[in-house]
């Protein structure tokens, strides 16, 4: 036999008995439990009060329509639309671009905090008003110190757009108390003289405007007119854009004459600081050049009555003809310190000088020094503004013998 044929022990041991323990004890809880079991099914038995269990709800019981006196009252009632309203569709909300959405995925937290009051004023809307121009004709008061210029100036406009409004005197002579007519814009102004039979296509020719820029302009009321129309006599008007008669600016002379129309005195700027008031004409001679050593600068134009000749500053000025003075005094014209000279019919200016040498009452000869070179009045630099006139119009001096230029 094989040692590990059989591993089945062939002896089967008995345990060992356990002596009983403890009998009283365990009929003591049977009777127990049957005592709880039988109270509960008493309790089971009895009636109960509790509410049944509760069922699903109902359409009625959820849907109820309230009375009339459920009904709020109509000042706690909702706002009703007017009739036949229709809903608002709203826009598609903004988005932002990847650029920006990049940008602001970059930012720090710190920085994406609400603004201060400070930065948000730098946002609030506001309605942006251009400035409009005027359309119609304002009233000016001068004042001490005011010129045509300075008021032209502050008004946006030409000199020479008040001078062809207003008058001549208050141009030339400008008084504190005058009151001047300031036009909209630049341009000059026409009295129609019935006499002449003046149409639109005439008046815009003599300004110098185009026929149809006038007809549509907004100032001169000529809107469906024809060029050919004729125009009332007295009708006062305004020409935007037009161009009147040179205007030489410069003070105002007066000549006296007598019977036979023979100059007997003349003035200039008569009744201003610096006029010697009516002298004698007398005088005239040769030719001769004011300022020698000079550099040509400027020569006569439109606008520009006389040559300007630059030099330093203390250069002697000579006269450039023989005569009285009829002015020696600071120009309140923009000259400067200026002398004029009379010389017959002639007449000649010497402007923005350092020094005078010349008074009223004197009789210059020519050649002799008038004054020194210098830069006062309206002058961008030390130059001599030489003018000479005949019978008070201004002449280009480069054409008169013997002066040189």
């Amino acid at each position: 036999m094989q040692p590990f044929d059989d591993t089945q022990p062939t002896v089967t041991i008995q345990p060992e008995p356990t002596p009983r323990r403890g009998g009283a004890l365990g009929l003591l809880l049977l009777i127990g439990a049957a005592a709880l079991t039988g109270l509960a099914v008493v309790v089971l038995l009895l009636p109960t009060d509790a509410p049944p269990p509760p069922t699903e709800p109902t359409l009625d019981a959820v849907v109820q329509l309230p009375t009339d006196a459920q009904l709020p009252p109509p000042s706690e009632a909702l706002p009703q639309l007017p009739p036949n309203t229709e809903p608002q569709v709203m826009g598609p909300a903004p988005t932002l671009n990847a650029e920006r959405i990049a940008q602001l995925l970059q930012t720090p937290v710190s920085q994406l905090a609400e603004p201060n009051a400070g930065e948000l004023l730098k946002f609030n809307p506001f309605t942006f008003i251009p400035e409009r121009p005027r359309s119609e004709f304002v009233e000016y008061t001068a004042v001490s110190g005011d010129t045509i210029d300075t008021i032209a100036r502050r008004y946006g406009l030409r000199a020479e757009t008040l001078a062809w409004c207003n008058d001549r005197r208050i141009v030339f002579v400008l008084r504190p108390g005058d009151v001047l007519r300031i036009p909209p814009v630049d341009g000059a102004c026409h009295v129609v003289l019935g006499t002449r039979q003046e149409t639109i296509a005439r008046l815009a020719e003599q300004y110098n405007v185009p026929v149809q820029q006038l007809i549509n302009s907004p100032y001169a009321n000529f809107f469906d007119m024809s060029p050919d129309t004729v125009l009332p006599g007295g009708l006062n008007l305004f020409i935007p854009g037009g161009e009147g008669p040179l205007i030489a600016w410069r003070p105002p002379s007066e000549v006296e004459t007598d019977a036979q129309g023979n100059i007997r005195t003349v003035s200039f700027a008569k009744g201003l600081a610096g006029s010697c008031g009516q002298v004698e004409p007398g005088g005239g001679a040769a030719w001769n050049n004011p300022l020698p050593n000079g550099t040509w600068v400027r020569g006569f134009s439109v606008g520009h009555t006389g040559i300007d000749l630059s030099a330093a500053v203390g250069t002697p000025i000579f006269a450039a003809n023989s005569g009285p003075v009829l002015f020696s005094g600071f120009s309140t014209w923009g000259y400067g310190e200026t002398v004029v000279l009379a010389h017959g019919p002639f007449s000649t200016l010497y402007a923005h000088m350092s020094q005078r040498n010349a008074r009223c009452g004197q009789f210059i000869n020519v050649g002799q020094v008038v004054g020194l070179v210098g830069s006062t009045g309206n002058s961008t630099g030390p130059h001599l503004h030489f003018e000479i006139r005949f019978n008070d119009q201004p002449q280009n001096p480069s054409g008169t013998p013997g002066i040189g230029w």
